[in-house]
């Protein structure tokens, strides 16, 4: 029992907690190692989403039908990016979360907001402009997947385009992702002592009782995901026939890594596979997946409602049915501005209010002290996302979904 890695999680949460609320300090002092987790994860993602992309690129044989698995893709993630937007925005009208709440008593703590914030982003123009690396080998060093995706479908157009020629790097590349597949496995086993690492940090820091005079909002957050998670695993029920609680069962162990790292970025590898076992083709989930984790935040698209609402109820800020249309329009760009790691939702709100000026920008620093659950909410219910969306595609592109195949086995030698 105690071999299973949703076991270890659990035990690696409960244990941050206990520690961070009993001994704060030793927890504060045990950040690092969440951080350290979770940079290990991401050092390998640029490189694994550049071969799935290229690799289901070429899969497709050819730019046409590739085009249309692409536009399929948007179509259902514009669907559910819209359907998650609805949901935080009626959850948060009938809940109220920042109703009599007084955010100006809650201290700052100015490190964690820049590091929450990551880089400013100055508008659209800057966003489209990031796609664009300096030179074609620093995208992979920039630790931004937006370039990496311009490469990976420059490179795979590419490939279909010279034909046998590219087969000898074709090779090459999937037998790198199963390398970069393989050295995954290897490091997920640290995941319970990030998780454990994280969680003492959160509460050592700020005390289960602060994190409490917030709960209101996490509330709000947690239902407003559950509506729409449940609304993505009942379409995929109806699609498919897949049982809900088999689907749930089948990625258990992502959902917990996702939680207790904050992080739907570090399950990426085991997603694609698991996809794969279920039915899915590997042309279709090596390019839905990836684009996904950039096109697909629902999360994070629930989050800007949510906390957008909330602070202009704590603020007294009025936002007229009009206005508030209009939020909901920037936030299908900029909930794409997001990937799929801690923090990359709070910097995407920074965005919207940016664009938008009637709540102030600096009020968002009174939500920097429950992130790090609030990030944990938003990637669980972002990896569920991508993972309905990926079964609805391969179920519109004839995939039989629903029968778990086996493992691959090893090669054996001789």
């Amino acid at each position: 029992m105690l071999r299973q890695l949703y076991v270890q999680m659990i035990l690696g949460v409960v244990a941050g907690t206990i520690l961070g609320y009993v001994w704060p300090n030793a927890g504060v002092a045990l950040g690092p190692l969440g951080i350290a987790f979770i940079k290990t994860m991401r050092m390998m993602v640029p490189p694994i989403l550049f071969c799935t992309i290229v690799d289901g690129i070429v899969l497709h044989g050819g730019a046409l039908r590739t085009g249309s698995t692409i536009v399929r893709a948007l179509i259902v993630f514009l669907a559910i990016t819209i359907l998650a937007l609805l949901s935080g925005t009626v959850v948060a009208g009938l809940m109220q979360p920042g109703a009599g709440l007084n955010l100006h008593s809650v201290a700052m703590n100015q490190d964690m907001h820049r590091q929450l914030a990551g880089p400013p982003i100055n508008g659209p123009g800057e966003f489209l402009l990031r796609m664009i690396p300096d030179t074609f080998f620093s995208a992979f060093t920039a630790g931004d997947v937006l370039p990496v995706l311009f490469i990976a479908g420059l490179v795979g157009f590419g490939l279909v385009r010279i034909g046998a020629s590219g087969e000898p790097i074709v090779r090459g590349l999937r037998a790198l992702t199963q390398l970069q597949f393989t050295i995954f496995g290897f490091l997920v086993r640290l995941a319970p002592v990030g998780a454990f690492g994280a969680i003492a940090y959160t509460v050592g820091a700020y005390g289960i009782g602060f994190i409490g005079s917030l709960g209101m909002l996490i509330a709000t957050l947690a239902i407003a995901c559950l509506m729409l998670a449940s609304c993505l695993l009942m379409a995929v029920r109806l699609a498919t026939g897949m049982p809900i609680w088999k689907l749930i069962r089948h990625f258990r162990d992502e959902l917990l890594i996702v939680v207790g790292t904050s992080s739907s970025e570090v399950v990426l590898p085991r997603l694609i596979t698991k996809l794969e076992r279920l039915g899915a083709s590997p042309a279709v989930v090596g390019l839905t997946v990836p684009l996904g984790y950039t096109l697909n935040l629902a999360g994070t698209a629930v989050y800007l409602t949510v906390a957008t609402l909330f602070l202009a109820e704590a603020l007294a800020i009025p936002l007229p049915p009009d206005r508030l249309a209009l939020y909901l329009l920037v936030m299908l760009v900029t909930s794409k501005t997001a990937a799929g790691v801690t923090g990359s939702g709070f910097s995407a709100l920074l965005l919207t209010l940016s664009l938008l000026p009637d709540i102030p920008v600096g009020a968002t620093a009174m939500l920097i002290a429950v992130d790090r659950v609030l990030s944990a909410i938003r990637a669980t219910t972002s990896g569920l996302a991508n993972i309905s969306a990926t079964l609805l595609l391969a179920r519109w592109d004839g995939a039989t979904i629903g029968e778990v195949r086996p493992k691959p086995m090893p090669p054996t030698k001789g």
